[in-house]
């Protein structure tokens, strides 16, 4: 059996919220570098696949903490890619702190072709992803259910800060979004114990994006649509934050 691919590394000023939290963007960006460098290390990684103009996108994606590492911290994050199955491919991740997990992810790729916009053939790979024997750390993101609130409008227009090489709104910018739908004293009382994502469809630059957030007790759920036609939907599901964190 291969083991996971594993890197070491320090929360830094700029991962952590107020309270020198771990913050759940960030969180989606180290998922992001660690699959980056393991792919990399076979041949597939970004560059790699834009020769083949082609490139990774997130379609699904979703993590569980148990508890949030602090600024000053060291973390281990392991990652392995999943069985691939009809051009989608699943990659999980675990996270670590001292030696215990604290806690642990899951998404689910495909291959974009650059120009056409659009899932590209498996086979359009320049290499490929040697199977892991290792189970997943937990469940595949699964359908989100909205809460029974009233919704909440507002509006997003897109920024440069929400780009990525791809010329479209990259994955781990819907995390933020989600989260300053929440103010800062919310943040201070609550945090995220489960985050799942679900990308329907890109979103290019200069689009305008109507949020709808939907809150009930502990769950919240943020849809996001864009000429009509829904684009992201995100749900959290929220605890109150132990003294001392």
């Amino acid at each position: 059996m291969q083991q996971p691919y594993s890197m070491d590394m320090i929360i830094e000023m700029s991962m952590v919220d107020m309270m020198g939290k771990w913050q759940p963007g960030s969180v989606f960006r180290t998922l992001q570098v660690a699959s980056g460098a393991h792919a990399g290390g076979w041949g597939l990684g970004r560059e790699d696949l834009a020769r083949h103009g082609i490139a990774w996108v997130l379609t699904r994606a979703a993590y569980q903490m148990d508890e949030y590492p602090v600024y000053g911290q060291t973390i281990t994050v392991k990652t392995w890619p999943g069985k691939a199955r009809h051009g989608f491919f699943p990659r999980h991740y675990t996270f670590e702190l001292n030696g215990r997990e604290i806690g642990r992810a899951t998404g689910l790729y495909v291959i974009m072709d650059i120009q056409q916009r659009k899932m590209a053939d498996p086979a359009r790979l320049p290499g490929e992803l040697p199977e892991y024997d290792i189970p997943a750390p937990m469940p595949a993101p699964g359908a989100i259910a909205l809460p029974d609130a009233e919704p909440v409008a507002c509006v997003h227009q897109v920024k440069y800060s929400d780009l990525d090489f791809n010329l479209h709104v990259n994955n781990t910018r819907y995390i933020d979004w989600y989260a300053d739908c929440f103010d800062w004293k919310y943040h201070q009382q609550h945090e995220l114990s489960e985050v799942t994502v679900h990308y329907l469809q890109e979103i290019r630059p200069g689009e305008c994006v109507d949020l709808l957030m939907r809150k009930a007790e502990n769950v919240a759920v943020l849809q996001g649509s864009a000429d009509g036609q829904q684009r992201f939907q995100i749900k959290g599901v929220w605890r109150a934050c132990s003294e001392g964190k």
